[in-house]
Protein backbone atom coordinates (compact mmCIF):
# COMPACT_ATOMS: atom_id res chain seq x y z
CA UNK A 1 0.00 0.00 0.00
CA UNK A 2 1.43 3.52 -1.29
CA UNK A 3 2.15 5.75 2.09
CA UNK A 4 1.74 9.60 1.32
CA UNK A 5 3.33 12.38 2.69
CA UNK A 6 0.50 15.31 2.49
CA UNK A 7 2.48 18.29 1.50
CA UNK A 8 0.41 21.73 2.92
CA UNK A 9 2.41 24.47 0.99
CA UNK A 10 1.17 28.38 2.50
CA UNK A 11 1.82 31.43 2.43
CA UNK A 12 0.90 33.30 5.61
CA UNK A 13 1.30 36.53 4.64
CA UNK A 14 0.92 37.42 0.95
CA UNK A 15 2.22 41.65 1.29
CA UNK A 16 5.69 40.55 -0.68
CA UNK A 17 4.26 39.35 -3.79
CA UNK A 18 2.55 41.77 -6.52
CA UNK A 19 -0.05 39.37 -7.09
CA UNK A 20 -3.77 41.03 -5.86
CA UNK A 21 -5.30 38.94 -3.68
CA UNK A 22 -8.90 38.75 -2.20
CA UNK A 23 -8.02 36.89 0.65
CA UNK A 24 -5.01 38.60 1.97
CA UNK A 25 -4.95 39.47 5.66
CA UNK A 26 -2.32 37.13 7.40
CA UNK A 27 -4.66 36.77 10.50
CA UNK A 28 -7.80 35.09 8.18
CA UNK A 29 -5.53 33.21 6.34
CA UNK A 30 -3.52 32.10 9.65
CA UNK A 31 -6.94 31.18 10.80
CA UNK A 32 -7.56 29.17 7.59
CA UNK A 33 -4.08 26.87 7.98
CA UNK A 34 -4.92 26.67 11.70
CA UNK A 35 -8.48 24.93 10.73
CA UNK A 36 -6.90 22.99 7.65
CA UNK A 37 -4.14 21.34 9.93
CA UNK A 38 -6.83 19.95 12.58
CA UNK A 39 -9.12 18.50 9.48
CA UNK A 40 -5.86 16.99 8.08
CA UNK A 41 -4.40 16.14 11.73
CA UNK A 42 -8.02 13.86 12.69
CA UNK A 43 -8.20 12.65 8.84
CA UNK A 44 -9.52 8.92 9.13
CA UNK A 45 -7.48 7.23 6.55
CA UNK A 46 -3.75 4.95 7.34
CA UNK A 47 -2.12 5.89 4.08
CA UNK A 48 -1.83 9.64 5.15
CA UNK A 49 0.32 9.65 8.17
CA UNK A 50 2.67 12.11 7.60
CA UNK A 51 2.19 15.87 7.27
CA UNK A 52 4.47 18.43 5.93
CA UNK A 53 3.94 21.98 6.29
CA UNK A 54 5.80 24.52 3.85
CA UNK A 55 5.38 28.17 4.49
CA UNK A 56 7.11 30.68 2.41
CA UNK A 57 6.64 34.08 3.72
CA UNK A 58 8.85 33.30 7.00
CA UNK A 59 6.23 33.70 9.35
CA UNK A 60 6.13 32.05 12.85
CA UNK A 61 4.63 29.36 13.03
CA UNK A 62 3.69 28.45 16.60
CA UNK A 63 0.42 28.50 16.73
CA UNK A 64 0.47 25.59 14.32
CA UNK A 65 3.02 23.54 16.10
CA UNK A 66 1.17 23.81 18.73
CA UNK A 67 -1.43 22.43 17.07
CA UNK A 68 0.21 19.69 15.93
CA UNK A 69 1.89 18.90 19.40
CA UNK A 70 -1.58 19.02 21.95
CA UNK A 71 -4.38 18.27 18.78
CA UNK A 72 -2.87 15.16 16.93
CA UNK A 73 -5.07 12.45 18.45
CA UNK A 74 -4.02 9.92 15.62
CA UNK A 75 -0.23 11.09 16.47
CA UNK A 76 0.65 11.82 13.09
CA UNK A 77 4.10 12.96 12.12
CA UNK A 78 4.26 16.21 11.36
CA UNK A 79 7.23 18.42 10.06
CA UNK A 80 7.03 22.27 9.62
CA UNK A 81 9.31 23.94 6.97
CA UNK A 82 9.78 28.17 7.13
CA UNK A 83 11.24 29.78 4.17
CA UNK A 84 11.50 33.32 3.37
CA UNK A 85 11.00 32.80 -0.55
CA UNK A 86 7.32 34.37 -1.20
CA UNK A 87 8.79 36.87 -4.02
CA UNK A 88 8.34 36.36 -8.40
CA UNK A 89 10.00 37.71 -11.41
CA UNK A 90 8.35 41.21 -12.18
CA UNK A 91 5.30 40.39 -14.37
CA UNK A 92 4.95 36.74 -13.15
CA UNK A 93 2.80 34.78 -11.28
CA UNK A 94 2.59 33.67 -7.83
CA UNK A 95 2.80 29.71 -9.06
CA UNK A 96 6.44 30.39 -9.20
CA UNK A 97 6.88 30.72 -5.66
CA UNK A 98 4.79 27.93 -4.71
CA UNK A 99 6.89 25.78 -6.97
CA UNK A 100 10.25 26.89 -5.81
CA UNK A 101 9.18 27.03 -2.10
CA UNK A 102 8.04 23.09 -2.75
CA UNK A 103 11.15 22.34 -4.06
CA UNK A 104 12.74 23.95 -1.59
CA UNK A 105 11.05 22.82 1.43
CA UNK A 106 10.93 18.42 0.06
CA UNK A 107 14.82 18.49 0.17
CA UNK A 108 14.93 19.64 3.61
CA UNK A 109 12.13 16.95 4.12
CA UNK A 110 12.72 14.09 7.05
CA UNK A 111 9.22 12.79 6.36
CA UNK A 112 9.58 12.65 2.51
CA UNK A 113 12.33 9.55 2.90
CA UNK A 114 9.50 7.17 4.62
CA UNK A 115 7.04 7.83 2.45
CA UNK A 116 6.77 6.74 -1.54
CA UNK A 117 4.26 9.70 -2.69
CA UNK A 118 2.92 13.07 -2.04
CA UNK A 119 0.06 14.51 -1.98
CA UNK A 120 0.63 18.20 -2.81
CA UNK A 121 -2.54 20.12 -1.44
CA UNK A 122 -3.33 24.15 -1.07
CA UNK A 123 -2.65 24.28 2.72
CA UNK A 124 -6.15 26.15 3.39
CA UNK A 125 -8.22 23.49 2.34
CA UNK A 126 -9.86 20.62 3.18
CA UNK A 127 -10.66 17.57 0.35
CA UNK A 128 -13.25 15.07 1.88
CA UNK A 129 -13.17 12.83 -1.00
CA UNK A 130 -9.53 12.45 -0.83
CA UNK A 131 -10.43 8.83 0.55
CA UNK A 132 -12.88 7.99 -2.38
CA UNK A 133 -9.83 9.06 -4.54
CA UNK A 134 -6.96 6.91 -3.20
CA UNK A 135 -9.05 4.12 -3.36
CA UNK A 136 -9.77 4.75 -7.17
CA UNK A 137 -6.03 5.35 -8.13
CA UNK A 138 -3.95 2.17 -9.27
CA UNK A 139 -1.10 1.59 -6.99
CA UNK A 140 1.76 2.07 -9.74
CA UNK A 141 1.32 5.42 -10.43
CA UNK A 142 3.93 8.31 -11.11
CA UNK A 143 1.55 11.14 -11.50
CA UNK A 144 -2.02 11.82 -11.30
CA UNK A 145 -4.01 15.38 -11.76
CA UNK A 146 -6.88 16.61 -12.57
CA UNK A 147 -6.87 18.18 -16.30
CA UNK A 148 -9.18 21.12 -17.74
CA UNK A 149 -9.48 22.41 -21.33
CA UNK A 150 -12.50 24.97 -19.92
CA UNK A 151 -11.75 26.80 -16.54
CA UNK A 152 -15.12 27.28 -16.67
CA UNK A 153 -18.34 27.92 -18.91
CA UNK A 154 -17.92 30.56 -20.15
CA UNK A 155 -14.02 31.04 -21.09
CA UNK A 156 -11.90 28.53 -22.38
CA UNK A 157 -8.02 28.18 -22.34
CA UNK A 158 -6.33 27.81 -25.61
CA UNK A 159 -4.51 24.39 -23.96
CA UNK A 160 -5.01 22.12 -20.96
CA UNK A 161 -3.73 23.16 -17.23
CA UNK A 162 -3.70 20.63 -14.28
CA UNK A 163 -5.33 22.09 -11.22
CA UNK A 164 -3.40 22.42 -8.54
CA UNK A 165 -4.59 22.88 -5.85
CA UNK A 166 -4.40 19.08 -5.02
CA UNK A 167 -1.96 16.77 -7.39
CA UNK A 168 -0.42 13.56 -6.57
CA UNK A 169 3.45 12.44 -7.59
CA UNK A 170 5.75 9.54 -6.55
CA UNK A 171 8.70 11.06 -5.01
CA UNK A 172 11.41 9.77 -7.31
CA UNK A 173 9.20 10.90 -10.71
CA UNK A 174 8.96 14.66 -9.25
CA UNK A 175 12.66 14.56 -8.05
CA UNK A 176 13.62 13.01 -11.87
CA UNK A 177 11.08 15.39 -13.71
CA UNK A 178 9.11 18.02 -12.04
CA UNK A 179 12.29 19.48 -9.64
CA UNK A 180 12.89 23.25 -10.81
CA UNK A 181 10.04 23.65 -12.84
CA UNK A 182 9.64 27.18 -11.38
CA UNK A 183 12.81 28.11 -14.11
CA UNK A 184 9.81 27.75 -17.10
CA UNK A 185 8.53 30.78 -15.39
CA UNK A 186 11.72 32.88 -15.55
CA UNK A 187 11.48 33.39 -19.34
CA UNK A 188 8.31 34.39 -19.63
CA UNK A 189 7.39 31.89 -21.81
CA UNK A 190 5.25 30.58 -19.69
CA UNK A 191 3.21 32.51 -16.81
CA UNK A 192 1.12 29.96 -14.79
CA UNK A 193 2.21 26.87 -12.64
CA UNK A 194 -0.97 24.90 -14.26
CA UNK A 195 0.77 25.19 -17.89
CA UNK A 196 4.13 24.06 -16.72
CA UNK A 197 2.92 21.11 -15.24
CA UNK A 198 0.55 19.75 -17.92
CA UNK A 199 3.11 20.75 -20.45
CA UNK A 200 5.89 18.67 -18.24
CA UNK A 201 3.46 15.73 -18.06
CA UNK A 202 2.05 15.57 -21.52
CA UNK A 203 5.56 15.42 -23.08
CA UNK A 204 7.06 12.27 -21.33
CA UNK A 205 6.72 9.23 -23.21
CA UNK A 206 3.69 6.80 -22.74
CA UNK A 207 6.04 4.55 -20.83
CA UNK A 208 5.38 7.11 -17.68
CA UNK A 209 2.11 5.94 -15.47
CA UNK A 210 0.34 9.71 -15.58
CA UNK A 211 -3.35 10.19 -14.88
CA UNK A 212 -4.77 13.29 -16.32
CA UNK A 213 -8.16 12.91 -15.02
CA UNK A 214 -9.11 12.21 -11.61
CA UNK A 215 -11.69 9.01 -11.87
CA UNK A 216 -14.20 11.23 -9.38
CA UNK A 217 -14.37 15.16 -7.97
CA UNK A 218 -11.98 15.77 -5.03
CA UNK A 219 -13.68 19.11 -4.73
CA UNK A 220 -11.78 22.28 -2.22
CA UNK A 221 -13.72 23.33 0.62
CA UNK A 222 -12.73 26.49 2.29
CA UNK A 223 -12.28 30.49 0.79
CA UNK A 224 -10.33 30.61 -2.75
CA UNK A 225 -7.58 33.65 -2.30
CA UNK A 226 -9.20 35.40 -5.48
CA UNK A 227 -12.79 35.92 -4.55
CA UNK A 228 -14.87 36.12 -1.68
CA UNK A 229 -17.63 33.24 -2.59
CA UNK A 230 -16.26 30.36 -0.91
CA UNK A 231 -16.04 26.79 -2.60
CA UNK A 232 -19.58 25.39 -0.93
CA UNK A 233 -21.30 28.62 -3.03
CA UNK A 234 -24.33 27.38 -4.83
CA UNK A 235 -22.52 28.41 -8.22
CA UNK A 236 -19.45 26.62 -7.32
CA UNK A 237 -21.51 23.29 -6.21
CA UNK A 238 -23.71 24.13 -9.68
CA UNK A 239 -20.24 23.65 -11.67
CA UNK A 240 -19.01 20.82 -9.56
CA UNK A 241 -22.38 18.93 -10.26
CA UNK A 242 -21.88 19.34 -14.09
CA UNK A 243 -17.94 17.94 -13.87
CA UNK A 244 -18.87 15.59 -12.12
CA UNK A 245 -21.72 14.18 -14.53
CA UNK A 246 -19.30 15.00 -17.34
CA UNK A 247 -17.02 12.78 -16.17
CA UNK A 248 -19.34 9.55 -16.84
CA UNK A 249 -20.81 10.67 -19.61
CA UNK A 250 -18.39 12.92 -21.22
CA UNK A 251 -15.16 11.33 -20.39
CA UNK A 252 -12.95 13.12 -23.43
CA UNK A 253 -14.57 16.71 -21.98
CA UNK A 254 -11.74 18.12 -19.51
CA UNK A 255 -14.00 20.72 -17.69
Amino acid sequence: MNQYLLVMTACIDPSAGQYPLTRADPKIRLEDYKAALRYWLDFSDNRIQKILFIENSGSPLDSLKTIATEENPKKKGVEFISLDCNWYPPGGHYGYAELRMLDLGLRESRLRTSTSHMIKISGRFKFPALTKLLNRLPEDFDAAADTRVWQNLYHRHTYPNVTTQIILFKHDFYKKHLQECYRDLESGIETHMEWVYYHKLAGLSPTHKVIFRFPCNVNPVGFPAHREKSYNHPSQLAINAIRGAARCVLPNWWI
